[in-house]
C-alpha cells in the first residue's frame, strides 16, 4: 500500500495508518498475558517409526493386485491414484490416503463386488498396517490438543463484538471482504486471510462505530422552557399577574424551587435566576441558589429585576433548583420600615453548553464508564475509561503499561485544545485497530514446542465465540478473574446460562447456518416455471422453520437424535400450505405435530431439500452427498472426469430414478452412485423444492434402496429409521461438525480420541444438546493448545 492512510484527529491534526498498527502491534508484542514455560508440558510426539520390511515385501503386492488397476495415476479412482505409493518412505507422507483406504476396508466398500476380493487374511494384514503405523491412538495418555492458528474475527464476529462492546446496532463489517471458508466453515483461522483492502475497512470501520457509540448533542439545548414554581412558606406572596413569569415575594425565610429539570447529558449548564431585591437597614438580601439542596453560589439581587446567572457542570437526569431567601428583617427591630425582600420571576437552566457526549444512550454507558467533573479530572476519568475499555476489547486484563500507551494519545489530542470527548476517541480508535481485538490472540511462551492449559481469560473467549460468536459478557469476565471458569459445575451452569442466552442465536445463525447449508438458499434460483408455487415468502419461511427448529433443540435441550426424525416442526401459513399441513393462518411460526411420517427431522425440511436440488428438478446424487456428510460424516470420492451431465428435466425418458439407473451403468461412476443414489432415491419422493409428489414425469415413484451396507428401506420414514440406526455415525458426525466450529480449525486424525469421549459423554448424557456442548468445553483441544517450536 503506497504512501500513508490519514486518520482524522484533533483539530484537522493526521496520524499516520502505520502509526496506529504500530500502536497495535506493539499492544500485542508487550501486552499479551505470557504464560511461564512453567505452564507448558512436552508436547506428546509420534514415536518415531523403524523401517518396516512389511510394507515392500507384503503390503505393496497387495495394493498391486487388488487396487492399482483403479487408484492409478492414470484414472485416479475416488481420488486416490495409490500406484505411486512405491516405497514405505513415500507411503508414510500420505496419513489421509490410508485413513481414506482403512475406512472403505472396514466397510467392505473395496474392491467392489464384481472385481477379486481379499482373502480375510490379507484384510486383516492390510487393516492391521494402517492401524498400527497411521490410525492406532493411545487415548488414555496424554493428548495432542492441536494448534489453533492465531486468527482475526469474521465479519459475523466483528459485527457481533462490537455490538456488545460499544452497544451500537450498526453492522460495519458488513462492508469488509466475504471471509473464505474452510473445512466447512468461515471462521477457520488458517483461511482468514487479511487483504490490505481490510486495513482500511478496519480504520472506517473503527469510525463508524465510534460516531454510533459516543452519540455527541451538537448544538445547545436550552432546557429553559418556564415551569411552576414550588413556594415555601405556603403563606409568601405570590402575584400572579403574568402566568409565565409569576411574581413570588418573600419577605421571611422562604424560597422558590423547580423540580424535575431533566437534563439530558452531564455537562456545562446555566442556572439563571430572574430577581429583584429590597435591603433594609443597609444590609442586602441574600439569595442563594442550590441544586439538588446543595448551595452553590449565594447573590444579593438589585433593585430591579435583573437575571442572576451562574455557570457548573451538572449531571444527566432530573434536578431540583433552588433560589432562596436566607436572610429576612428581625420583626422586633423593623418597626415601620418595609422588610428586606427577595421577589423571583422565574428560574432556568441553558445548556448543555457546547458539545457534549449523549450519556442517556446505553453505547456512552457502555464505554464512557467515568466522565470528568472538570478541567482538572480529564485524565483520571480518560484512564478509567481506557482501561475499562480495553479489558473488555482485549479481553483480558490489561497491564498498566497498556493503559499508559493508550493515555499518550489521549494526552496528544488533548494538547490541541480538543475537549474529552473527542480526545477520548483517538485511543479508542487505536484500541478498535488493535490486533489485540481484531484476533483472538493466545499467546504462547518462547522456547521449546510443548501443550499448555488455556487461562480462563482465552478459555471465555473460546467459550463466548463458540456460542455467541461475540466476546464474552461480564459474568464470564468476572467468573474468569477468579479462576473459577473451568471448573466442572461452573462451567455446566454457565453454559446453561449461555445456551439460554438471546445471544445463542448466532449458534443457529452460524453454525446450523453452514452445517445445513442455509445460507446457499437465500441465493438459490428454482425455475418458476417448473415449480410456479415458488416465491420470496415460501424461501424466507424454509429458512425460519431449520433455524427455529434448531433452536427449539439448542434451548430446551432436546435430544439431538431429533435432528434426524422428530414428529414436529414450525410453520407460518405459507410454508403449511406447502407441505399441506391445515388450519395454520397468519404469517407467525407456530410448533406443529406431523399428522403422518411423510416428514420428521432436518433431513425431509423444505430448506435442505431446496439446496440439494438443481434449478428444475431434484438431484438423487446432491442429496445423497448431503447426508454422507452431514448426517453420517463420510466423505464421499470426488467425481470421476468426463462424465456427462444428465439432460434437462423436458427431455428425460421416464423418471429420474431410471435415467440415473442408466447413467451409474458406467462403472467408473458406479462406485460412488452405490453410496450416494440409494440415500438420495428414498427423497425422491419430495420436488425440487421440498414439496410432496408421488409422481415423476407421470410415473409412479420408486423411494425404496439398499446402502452398500445392505440397508434397506422404501420412502422417506424408513430411510429415517435407517439413519437413526446409525446414530453413533451422526452423534459423531456432529460432534466434528461442532468442535471444528468451536476450535477454528480442521481436525486430524489425532483428535479422534476427543470426538469418541465427547460421543460417550453425550450419550451417556441422554444425547442432550447441553451434554454435547459440556463434553466439547471439557475436552483437551478446547481446554489446552498445541505450542509450535520457536524458529
Amino acid at each position: 500500500m503506497a504512501g500513508s492512510i490519514r486518520m482524522p484527529m484533533a483539530r484537522g491534526a493526521t496520524v499516520p495508518f502505520y502509526f496506529v498498527v504500530a500502536i497495535g502491534l506493539s499492544v500485542l508484542i508487550v501486552g499479551g498475558l505470557i504464560e511461564s514455560p512453567s505452564q507448558v508440558t512436552a508436547r506428546p510426539e509420534p514415536a518415531a517409526k523403524p523401517t518396516d520390511p512389511v510394507y515392500e515385501k507384503q503390503i505393496l503386492p497387495l495394493l498391486t493386485k487388488y487396487c492399482n488397476g483403479c487408484h492409478n495415476a492414470q484414472k485416479s479412482s475416488g481420488g486416490l491414484a495409490l500406484d505411486t505409493l512405491t516405497t514405505e518412505a513415500i507411503a508414510r507422507k500420505d496419513r489421509k490416503t490410508w485413513v481414506a483406504v482403512e475406512k472403505v476396508l472396514a466397510t467392505g466398500e473395496m474392491p467392489p463386488k464384481k472385481k477379486p476380493q481379499p482373502t480375510k487374511e490379507e484384510r486383516e494384514l492390510l487393516a492391521g498396517w494402517i492401524e498400527k503405523n497411521f490410525t492406532k491412538l493411545n487415548c488414555t495418555g496424554p493428548q495432542d490438543p492441536g494448534h489453533v492458528t492465531l486468527r482475526r474475527l469474521n465479519r459475523t464476529e466483528y459485527n457481533n463484538t462490537v455490538r456488545d462492546l460499544c452497544g451500537v446496532t450498526i453492522k460495519p463489517a458488513d462492508d469488509f471482504p466475504s471471509d473464505d471458508v474452510g473445512y466447512g466453515f468461515d471462521n477457520i483461522g488458517d483461511v482468514l486471510s487479511l487483504p490490505p483492502i481490510l486495513l482500511e475497512k478496519y480504520l472506517a470501520a473503527a469510525d463508524q462505530v465510534l460516531d454510533a457509540a459516543i452519540m455527541p448533542i451538537a448544538t445547545t439545548i436550552a432546557v429553559n422552557i418556564p415551569r411552576a414554581l414550588e413556594v415555601v412558606p405556603k403563606s409568601a406572596k405570590v402575584v400572579k399577574a403574568d402566568e409565565r413569569r409569576p411574581k413570588i415575594i418573600l419577605t421571611t425565610e422562604g424560597s422558590a424551587s423547580v423540580e424535575n429539570y431533566a437534563c439530558p447529558a452531564t455537562a456545562e449548564y446555566t442556572i439563571r435566576v430572574r430577581a429583584w431585591g429590597r435591603s433594609e437597614g443597609g444590609v442586602e438580601p441574600n439569595m442563594s441558589v442550590r441544586l439538588d439542596g446543595k448551595e452553590i453560589k449565594t447573590f444579593h439581587p438589585p433593585e430591579k429585576t435583573k437575571p442572576l446567572e451562574t455557570r457548573l457542570t451538572i449531571g444527566a437526569g432530573n434536578h431540583k433548583i433552588t433560589a432562596a431567601f436566607t436572610n429576612p428583617s428581625d420583626p422586633k427591630t423593623l418597626g415601620d420600615k418595609q422588610p428586606r425582600a427577595v421577589g423571583i420571576e422565574s428560574i432556568d437552566i441553558d445548556g448543555p453548553i457546547g458539545t457534549v457526549i449523549d450519556m442517556r444512550s446505553q453505547s456512552a454507558k457502555l464505554m464512557l464508564v467515568a466522565m470528568p467533573a472538570g478541567k482538572e479530572d480529564t485524565a483520571v476519568a480518560a484512564r478509567k475509561v481506557l482501561a475499562n475499555f480495553a479489558r473488555r476489547a482485549y479481553r483480558r486484563p490489561v497491564k498498566p503499561e497498556e493503559v499508559d500507551r493508550l493515555m499518550k494519545l489521549f494526552a496528544l489530542a488533548e494538547s490541541k485544545g480538543e475537549p474529552f470527548h473527542r480526545a477520548i476517541r483517538l485511543p479508542l480508535k487505536a484500541v478498535l485497530v488493535s490486533p489485540n481485538f481484531l484476533f483472538r490472540v493466545e499467546d504462547d511462551p518462547t522456547g521449546g514446542a510443548g501443550v499448555r492449559d488455556l487461562n480462563d481469560f482465552e478459555f471465555a473467549a473460546r467459550l463466548s465465540y463458540f456460542l455467541w460468536s461475540s466476546m464474552p459478557d461480564e459474568q464470564l469476565f468476572e467468573i474468569a478473574g477468579r479462576g473459577e471458569l473451568q471448573k466442572p459445575a461452573v462451567l455446566k451452569a454457565q453454559i446453561a446460562r449461555m445456551l439460554k442466552d438471546d445471544k445463542s442465536g448466532a449458534l443457529v445463525e452460524n453454525f446450523a447456518g453452514q452445517w445445513l447449508q442455509l445460507r446457499n438458499l437465500r441465493s438459490l434460483s428454482p425455475d418458476t416455471g417448473t415449480f410456479k408455487s415458488w416465491d420470496e415468502p415460501l424461501r424466507a419461511a424454509m429458512i425460519r422453520e431449520t433455524e427455529l427448529f434448531f433452536e427449539h433443540i439448542v434451548k430446551n435441550d432436546r435430544n439431538v437424535l431429533e435432528f434426524l426424525d422428530a414428529n414436529y416442526t414450525f410453520v407460518n401459513e405459507r410454508l403449511a400450505k406447502h407441505y399441506g399441513i391445515k388450519g395454520v393462518s397468519g404469517r407467525e411460526f407456530r410448533q406443529v405435530k406431523f399428522e403422518n411420517t411423510r416428514r420428521g427431522g432436518i433431513v425431509t425440511q423444505a430448506s435442505v431439500l431446496t439446496v440439494t436440488s438443481n434449478p428444475t428438478r431434484t438431484s438423487p446424487v446432491k442429496r445423497g452427498k448431503w447426508v454422507l456428510e452431514n448426517v453420517l460424516g463420510v466423505q464421499p470420492p470426488p467425481p470421476a472426469p468426463d462424465v456427462p451431465e444428465l439432460p434437462p428435466v423436458g427431455q428425460l425418458k421416464g423418471t429420474l430414478r431410471q435415467q440415473m439407473e442408466q447413467h451409474r451403468a458406467n462403472a467408473s461412476c458406479a462406485t460412488c452412485h452405490s453410496k450416494l443414489d440409494p440415500l438420495g432415491f428414498g427423497l425422491e419422493n419430495f420436488d425440487g423444492i421440498g414439496g410432496w409428489r408421488d409422481q415423476d414425469n407421470k410415473q409412479p415413484i420408486d423411494s425404496t434402496g439398499v446402502l452398500p451396507d445392505g440397508g434397506k428401506f422404501d420412502g422417506p420414514a424408513e430411510l429415517r429409521k435407517v439413519l437413526l440406526g446409525k446414530s453413533d455415525q451422526f452423534r459423531a458426525c456432529l460432534a466434528e461438525k461442532l468442535l471444528t466450529f468451536a476450535l477454528g480449525r480442521g481436525l486430524e486424525y489425532y483428535d479422534k480420541c476427543a470426538i469418541n469421549e465427547i460421543v460417550t459423554k453425550l450419550k451417556t448424557n441422554d444425547d442432550h444438546f447441553s451434554a454435547l456442548v459440556f463434553a466439547i468445553a471439557e475436552s483437551d483441544a478446547f481446554r489446552k493448545r498445541a505450542v509450535k517450536r520457536s524458529e
